[in-house]
C-alpha cells in the first residue's frame, strides 16, 4: 500500500498539472510578500520578508542588538515563528489573499509597536563590525568586573 501510494504521488508530482500549480503558487506568494514588503518600506520599518513560495524569513536592513525581540511582538499579535529564534514563517498553501492580508496587518502592528518602543535605533555609524565590538567589550568588562 505504501509503495503504491507513493508511486501515485510521484506520478502526480512529476506531471504537468502539478508543475502548473507550482508556478501559480510561486507567483501568488511572491505577490503577497512583495505587497507586505512595500508596506514595510512605506512605513520605514527596517525589516523585510524574503520568501521561497510560502516560507518566509525575516531579514533586517540595519544592524541591531534587539532584532530577536520582534518574535515576541509578533506573538502578541497572534503570529508565531515556525521555530523560535529562526526568523521563519511558514504558511499553509490554502491561505487566501484575505488570510494573508490579516497576517500582514498583524505583522505591521508588531513592527509598529517595536519601533514605537524604541528597539530599532538608527545610527549612521553603526555597522555589524562596530556592533560586534561593542558587545564583545561589554562582555569583557562584565567578566573582569564580575570577578
Amino acid at each position: 500500500y505504501v509503495m503504491a501510494s507513493m508511486n501515485e504521488f510521484l506520478r502526480y508530482a512529476t506531471g504537468p498539472e502539478f508543475a502548473a500549480n507550482g508556478e501559480d503558487q510561486e507567483a501568488i506568494w511572491d505577490r503577497r510578500f512583495a505587497g507586505l514588503n512595500q508596506e514595510l518600506e512605506d512605513r520605514d520599518y527596517p525589516v523585510r520578508l524574503r520568501n521561497m513560495w510560502s516560507v518566509a524569513i525575516v531579514t533586517y536592513l540595519q544592524p541591531g542588538r534587539f532584532h530577536w525581540m520582534l518574535q515576541y511582538y509578533l506573538r502578541t499579535e497572534g503570529l508565531a515563528l515556525s521555530w523560535i529564534g529562526t526568523g521563519r514563517l511558514i504558511f499553509s498553501h490554502d491561505y487566501t489573499d484575505e488570510d494573508f492580508k490579516e497576517v500582514s496587518h498583524r505583522f505591521l502592528r508588531a513592527a509598529e509597536r517595536m519601533q514605537a518602543d524604541g528597539w530599532w535605533q538608527r545610527s549612521p555609524d553603526r555597522d555589524d563590525r562596530s556592533l560586534y565590538r561593542q558587545v564583545l567589550k561589554e562582555m569583557l568588562v562584565r567578566r573582569v568586573v564580575g570577578r
